[in-house]
């Protein structure tokens, strides 16, 4: 899909789009993990087209256009754990 493509789309259109090449992405990954994906190429290209449709997402938010919840909610941060001598410094 091409970003002219995407760029006349709105953000309902565009969060539908972006669900369907996750969901798209998901069977594609299940396929080779099972043997019977035939062409590699399509996790490349299923990739892409999901970068792109993130991009655009991100960048009509930018805008100001009004945004329903697409993603999931930030996950928090993990701290690693200090060792001894990081403790006593």
């Amino acid at each position: 899909m091409k970003m002219k493509d995407l760029q006349g789309l709105s953000m309902p259109d565009l969060q539908k789009k972006l669900k369907d090449s996750r969901q798209e992405l998901f069977n594609l990954r299940f396929q080779m993990a099972t043997g019977q994906l035939q062409n590699h190429r399509q996790i490349r290209h299923v990739r892409r087209n999901l970068a792109q449709i993130l991009t655009e997402i991100y960048l009509k938010e930018g805008d100001g256009e009004a945004v329903q919840s697409a993603a999931p909610e930030a996950k928090p941060t993990l701290r690693r754990k200090r060792s001894g001598a990081e403790e006593k410094a």
